[in-house]
């Protein structure tokens, strides 16, 4: 009896998981077109860099003091 609960829950998580998209159809998903570069007026992407780090700037400071 166990066997046949756990077949039968197994077959309708994987049932679900299949049928279920997280894009829908034709459209496209909205977060990979969110996390695409814009281009400039001519359509080129822009050449400049990020300017990321690891710590805030006065972070940085107070450890080069020490």
């Amino acid at each position: 009896m166990k066997r046949i609960i756990f077949g039968l829950s197994l077959i309708f998580t994987l049932s679900i998981f299949f049928t279920t998209t997280s894009c829908s159809r034709k459209t496209g998903c909205v977060t990979a077109e969110n996390a695409q570069v814009k281009t400039n007026r001519k359509g080129e992407l822009p050449t400049r860099r990020g300017n990321s780090s690891l710590f805030p700037k006065q972070m940085r400071k107070k450890k080069r003091g020490k």
